[in-house]
């Protein structure tokens, strides 16, 4: 099929890519995905793209972060990833929130890491009441692993859990880390027949790490971000689905960033992999779709992007925007773009952890009395007071 060039931001329609569908997806699919008018079937993985871009968001572009949904009895939900903007995307996909308590960090880079925060907090205001679970890698540095920052998250929450304490229900604010090995593979999770399975990259320094869902038969594996890897290769073997991240060449990235160029060098070519390394990486793991991600889409960049991954790569390749969906099954793999609703409000779903508010709010400081402006008696003088003119009148 030909390319599509256009992206959303430009008034595109369709997802990027040089083939959209792979095998033979059910009859009657359109050719955008609209959020919550498809049920996910048994044995089926969704991934939604929730962040496609860097650490400074664009309206196009949120920061780094996928979404992961399977058809299991208990249609699990896992983000990878939750990068600054994502949130806004998640919203409109009509997902629950209260789905939303799997996180697994593939490092702590901010731009992988901007809305947890928002996860936490702001979430609970949306009705969830189970806590947040949260993988990610350890360290070899005292307070550089993954349980570090999730305590200096539940930390800097103490004023806003504080606030909302007897009015509203606070167990969805609570946190439990689990690190995971940087330096060795290993399964992480295995629960209603989803295994995880973690594995090192090279990203900066140790702690970073990518992840492979199994589900059904299925793989769907995330690289975060690396340099190619044999580690990724090896998690990545045949799967259906890998989303690589795909750099800009260093020349195209030091005139977007205006940087030097020796820096830009030194950024995609010793801490990330670029369009031509992950054409190598692509062609070496052969999934039935390749999904470059965490790359700046630009008019006028999208075809030399795809012209870079085809030195190496000659199979199914689609470039992450955001709202980019994937539906993976054993009949066919699809890349579509998310037709959404702008101004979609949060969908509330069930929680495991029953209601309750078992503590008593924080009294207000005894001051607040002398401050506060009686609006409500202002507010129903100057109506008796416009009433009885137009009476007059």
């Amino acid at each position: 099929m030909a390319l599509n060039l256009v992206p959303v931001y430009a008034s595109g329609r369709l997802a990027l890519a040089t083939d959209s569908v792979v095998g033979t997806p059910p009859s009657g699919r359109s050719e955008v995905y609209v959020p919550g008018q498809e049920e996910l079937s048994a044995g089926e993985i969704r991934v939604s793209i929730l962040g496609s871009g860097q650490p400074w968001v664009t309206k196009s572009q949120a920061a780094g972060s996928v979404l992961m949904e399977v058809g299991n009895a208990e249609r699990d939900v896992f983000i990878f990833d939750v990068g600054a903007g994502s949130l806004a995307n998640f919203s409109t996909l009509k997902v629950p929130v209260t789905s939303l308590n799997k996180v697994f960090f593939s490092h702590l880079h901010v731009d992988h890491i901007g809305d947890f925060i928002s996860l936490v907090g702001g979430y609970t205001r949306s009705g969830r009441l189970d806590p947040v679970e949260v993988w990610g890698g350890n360290s070899s540095q005292p307070g550089w692993g993954t349980a570090a920052f999730v305590e200096a998250i539940h930390k800097a929450l103490a004023w806003d859990v504080a606030s909302v304490k007897g009015h509203l229900p606070i167990t969805g604010a609570e946190t439990m880390a689990t690190e995971v090995p940087f330096d060795r593979t290993e399964v992480i999770y295995e629960r209603n027949g989803v295994r995880i399975t973690s594995f090192p990259v090279i990203h900066a320094l140790d702690g970073a790490v990518g992840y492979r869902l199994d589900y059904a038969g299925r793989i769907v594996v995330f690289s975060g971000d690396t340099v190619p890897a044999k580690t990724v290769v090896e998690a990545a073997q045949g799967c259906d689905l890998l989303i690589h991240e795909t750099f800009v060449p260093p020349a195209v990235f030091a005139q977007l960033m205006n940087f030097p160029l020796e820096t830009a060098d030194l950024v995609v070519n010793t801490a990330h992999t670029s369009a031509r390394a992950a054409g190598v990486v692509f062609d070496m793991t052969q999934p039935r779709m390749a999904a470059m991600w965490h790359c700046h889409v630009v008019e006028g960049l999208i075809e030399p992007v795809f012209d870079d991954i085809r030195v190496a790569y000659a199979g199914p390749a689609t470039l992450c925007q955001d709202l980019t969906v994937f539906n993976v099954t054993a009949d066919a793999v699809t890349a579509r773009q998310a037709s959404i609703d702008w101004v979609a409000n949060a969908v509330i779903g069930p929680s495991k952890t029953e209601r309750q508010l078992d503590t008593p709010p924080h009294p207000n400081p005894t001051w607040w009395k002398d401050v506060a402006i009686d609006w409500r008696a202002t507010s129903d003088q100057a109506f008796a007071s416009r009433s009885k003119a137009r009476q007059s009148d």
